[in-house]
């Protein structure tokens, strides 16, 4: 959905961190960072936070600085975690921005689907990273 929307104004790529390894990313020299995980618990995955980690140690070692990094999470309850998404972005990924929102995305555990307003508030926050992008904001 972030890719469909944000794909007019700048060049887009999505993947899975299991298959695209940090060092690929440094090599790319991107200037934004939307980062994202499906969490149960108050805090991303191991897996990507050790991703984050070893984005973290070969940005240092080439001395990258992304204009901006945002994320997103999906939590099939009722869980608020964006101090501690903030604070592990700000700890593992050096930026200029870490733009707000995290945007929080609630799955429906009964029928395993994203919720009704998901669409809306996707819409809402990828107008705000292009506002941003394009300099209005």
């Amino acid at each position: 959905m972030l890719q469909d929307r944000l794909d007019d104004y700048i060049d887009v790529s999505v993947g899975n961190a299991k298959k695209i390894e940090p060092a690929f990313l440094i090599e790319e020299r991107l200037d934004y960072l939307i980062i994202g995980d499906n969490i149960s618990d108050a805090i991303p995955s191991l897996e990507i936070q050790n991703w984050l980690l070893k984005y973290w140690e070969l940005s240092k070692k080439k001395k990258i600085t992304l204009k901006a990094i945002s994320g997103f999470y999906i939590a099939t309850a009722n869980i608020k975690v964006e101090p501690l998404w903030v604070e592990i972005l700000h700890d593992n990924v050096k930026t200029e921005i870490i733009y707000p929102p995290i945007l929080y995305l609630k799955l429906n555990k009964g029928e395993l689907a994203l919720e009704n307003r998901v669409y809306d508030i996707v819409k809402e926050y990828s107008n705000n990273i292009i506002g941003y992008i394009i300099g209005e904001k």
